[in-house]
Order: C-alpha cells, then sequence, then structure tokens
C-alpha cells in the first residue's frame, strides 16, 4: 500500500512539474507578444548599444527624429566617450491636424507614416560620424530617407550609422535596419515607458 501511495505521488509530481513547466512557457509567450519594456531595459540596451558602438563606429554627433528617440539617444550619449551633442527634430503623424513647422534651418521630408524634420544643424559634423538614433524602427523608412539627406548633403554614406531599441524583422528584411538595435520585434505590439511602439 504504501508502494503505490509512493508511486502514485511520484506520479502526481511529475506531472505537476510538466504542467508548471508547460505554463511557464505559454506565460513566457504571452509576456512576449505583449512586451513592456521598462527603464532597466532602456539602461540595458544603452549600455550594450554604446559598447558596440565605442568600439566601432565613435559618433561626433547625433541625430534623432523627436522626443521618444530623444529620450533613448540621451541614455546612449551617456554610454559614449565625450558625450556628442544630439540634434533632436520633430516627428508629426501624417493625419495629425497640426502643421509641421518647415524652416531653411531643417530638412523636412515625408514617409508613409511622418512628416519629419531635423535640424541642419548637425551638417556641422559632417566630417565626422553621425549616428541616428531612434527608439523604434517598424519599416526603415524614415533612417532611409534620412540618410539619402545627409548623403545629399555631403556627408559620406560610411560616416552614417544608425541604432535603435528595438526593430522589426520588417525593416531587416527590406535592408533597412539600423546598424545597431538592441530587441528583434515581431511587430508594434509592445510599449515603452512613455506609451505603444509606433
Amino acid at each position: 500500500m504504501d508502494r503505490w501511495l509512493g508511486i502514485g505521488g511520484f506520479v502526481i509530481g511529475v506531472v505537476g512539474l510538466v504542467l508548471t513547466i508547460h505554463y511557464a512557457r505559454k506565460a513566457e509567450q504571452l509576456n512576449l507578444a505583449k512586451k513592456r519594456l521598462d527603464w532597466a531595459d532602456l539602461q540595458n540596451a544603452a549600455n550594450d548599444l554604446g559598447r558596440q558602438i565605442r568600439k566601432d563606429f565613435p559618433p561626433s554627433a547625433i541625430v534623432t527624429p523627436g522626443l521618444a528617440g530623444a529620450t533613448f539617444a540621451n541614455l546612449l550619449a551617456a554610454e559614449l566617450q565625450n558625450q556628442p551633442p544630439v540634434f533632436v527634430g520633430t516627428r508629426t503623424w501624417r493625419e495629425d491636424p497640426h502643421e509641421p513647422v518647415k524652416s531653411d534651418g531643417s530638412f523636412y521630408f515625408t514617409t508613409t507614416k511622418w512628416i519629419v524634420t531635423i535640424p541642419k544643424a548637425v551638417l556641422t559634423y559632417k566630417d565626422g560620424n553621425i549616428l541616428i538614433v531612434d527608439d523604434f524602427v517598424m519599416s526603415g523608412d524614415f533612417l532611409a530617407k534620412l540618410r539619402e539627406r545627409l548623403i545629399e548633403s555631403g556627408v559620406p554614406a560610411d560616416r552614417i550609422r544608425a541604432a535603435s531599441v528595438a526593430v522589426t524583422r520588417v525593416a531587416c528584411k527590406n535592408h533597412k535596419a539600423p546598424e545597431y538595435y538592441w530587441w528583434l520585434a515581431d511587430n508594434d505590439d509592445f510599449y515603452f515607458p512613455w506609451g505603444r511602439a509606433k
């Protein structure tokens, strides 16, 4: 009798372990499907990317399209030698009712989702390395357009690189991904501390 109780307890223990592993994996999959990056994740991303960038491509200046990118650019700049200046542009949804502010001191271009202005003052560093930084790269259209504008303005193509916290497989497949990124996302179904990825 005791022997059967021992075998029964062992079987229940094994079943419990298998179920625990199964539900832990399901919870991990759900967590990955609805990822929320917190400030610790962003600091880890800045540390990891900063180490790579310091070694491969120390920037003379950083340029970013808006406040979300500037938030991460600030963390990243703190990890780089000489803390390069960060030039912050503006990014407005194309469907937004507000008109973007155009000026002679900025590049102005559109993508399928955004209207972007970037300060031309970044060109004072065109003989150095220019690093484009954003929080999230969905399609890579913004990166491609800004690279094109910088090259048209006299920045050598090999002096421009890009970094982001997250990039999608779509941008990678279309060869529009940044050279440096911390997380490969399946889509935009995740959140930064400042809101949903977009």
